[in-house]
């Protein structure tokens, strides 16, 4: 519904497995490499365990999707203990005919089965998915199933995946054997904070999306609220996509996140982590946000600028290296981010967005002359649109307004306002620092957390 509006080629947050979609985290590109290393290495059984909704069926799907030219894969998903064995599901999940046979001719069949799958050089690899569900009788099975490699070769590997009751059930009475032939194991956590932001902008990529559609602010709310799981990460972001839509929002705000989260909250539908009534952005926080939203001004596609057929950008063009620096400018490297910017300044498309985000990094250093001369570069570029040098305006009164050049920062906000930019602030600043200049800093702090609570509900009113 809102792919087309935010200008993506698909949902970016679906809860399909889809490995193209896999965001490889610290510790999803451990899990991913020990899991290569036990395939490689023919490990006869590796296990993976994680809290619902942290990835690890994406992280199988990508694991196998690159592997299957080498194993001949069987995956079992529907496992539960009240099975009364595992031999014919695990025959059927390598299309072995089951019918009418007992379970010792299909342990037999089985066996041949690896024999042929030996001879012709390929490895068979036996995966279940959300193993938690089955009980220590069918894990020796398993263990039982393993003996079918003899001494010199392993022809069958047994992957184990899923939540942290599989772990206590390996570790329960009487499984010191199977525990024993585990060679590789990893617990998969939920991703931190600055994960999460990573994350959120990952999935946008693949999506299509050429600009953040979430602000550093909204990414970390969204952290705040599902603690780092990639599963409600997902719903979140879907939800506040669509009612992002229905606002005709360019970008999704903390308050856009909080609104959707509360109605959620309200109607019981949704676990978050933390209650979303608890959490209120402060007025810094939001101040930054809105610095923010003025640089990530979207860009129209032109006529003759076709969207990369990747879905991903190559390494090295504008876009990658302007998406490079975002990602360090919204951890906080911001002197990491500005050689990047720098690289991409002279683009015709992401030049002046590169400007401005610049400058912004600059402002958040302290280095204001710097950000000013930044922003006057974007000013000075030839045959830019207006509406792409608006906010970069707008920053530069807000530079000012830091540097304590009030009646520069005035004239500044009063020539956005002539020109019927709606900065939804432009006004209420205007007044505050008229204010400040009348009845002196101290006069006017009281007016000020005025001031703060006004944006705060000016912001809750509009979203």
């Amino acid at each position: 519904m809102y792919e087309t509006y935010y200008q993506l080629k698909t949902s970016p947050f679906t809860l399909l497995p889809d490995p193209e979609f896999l965001f490889l985290g610290s510790k999803h590109k451990m899990a991913l490499s020990l899991l290569e290393y036990g395939l490689l290495n023919g490990s006869a059984f590796i296990v993976i365990t994680g809290e619902p909704g942290t990835g690890k069926t994406t992280l199988l799907n990508r694991l196998l999707n690159q592997s299957g030219h080498q194993w001949t894969i069987g995956m079992l998903s529907n496992t539960h203990a009240g099975l009364a064995g595992l031999m014919p599901w695990i025959a059927a999940s390598f299309s072995l005919e089951t019918t009418g046979k007992s379970e010792v001719e299909l342990f037999h069949e089985f066996a041949r089965f690896l024999e042929s799958q030996h001879a012709s050089g390929q490895r068979v690899l036996l995966v279940l998915d959300e193993a938690q569900n089955v009980g220590s009788a069918m894990l020796e099975e398993l263990r039982l199933l393993s003996n079918l490699n003899d001494g010199l070769r392993r022809s069958l590997q047994i992957l184990l995946s899923g939540q942290p009751g599989l772990r206590s059930l390996l570790g329960g009475p009487g499984m010191e054997q199977f525990a024993q032939r585990i060679s590789v194991e990893y617990a998969l956590d939920p991703l931190t904070e600055e994960e999460t932001v990573a994350y959120i902008s990952h999935r946008i990529r693949v999506a299509g999306g050429l600009r953040p559609l979430f602000s550093t602010l909204a990414c970390r709310t969204i952290y705040a609220l599902t603690a780092g799981v990639p599963r409600l990460i997902n719903q979140l972001c879907d939800h506040a996509l669509v009612y992002g839509y229905a606002a005709q929002d360019e970008t999704i705000t903390a308050r856009v996140i909080l609104d959707a989260a509360r109605i959620r909250e309200k109607n019981g539908f949704f676990s978050f982590r933390t209650n979303p009534h608890t959490i209120e952005p402060s007025h810094s926080d939001l101040e930054g946000e809105t610095d923010e939203i003025a640089a990530n001004i979207p860009l129209k596609p032109e006529p003759d600028t076709a969207r990369p057929a990747a879905v991903s950008p190559s390494a090295g063009t504008p876009v990658a290296l302007y998406q490079e620096a975002l990602s360090l400018k919204q951890a906080g490297e911001f002197s990491k981010a500005i050689p990047l910017f720098d690289r991409v300044i002279d683009d015709r498309v992401w030049g002046v967005k590169a400007l401005g985000q610049k400058g912004l990094c600059m402002k958040a250093i302290g280095r204001y002359e710097e950000a000013l001369a930044t922003f006057r570069i974007a000013f000075d570029r030839p045959s830019v649109p207006p509406q792409e040098l608006e906010p970069i305006r707008y920053l530069f009164a807000r530079t000012l307004e830091s540097m304590g050049r009030s009646d520069e920062a005035i004239e500044c906000y009063r020539s956005i306002k002539r020109d019927g930019r709606n900065y939804r602030d432009v006004t209420l600043r205007i007044d505050q620092l008229q204010l400040t200049q009348t009845l002196g800093p101290e006069g006017s702090k009281s007016w000020l957390q005025s001031f703060a609570k006004s944006c705060s509900q000016l912001l809750r009113s509009t979203n």
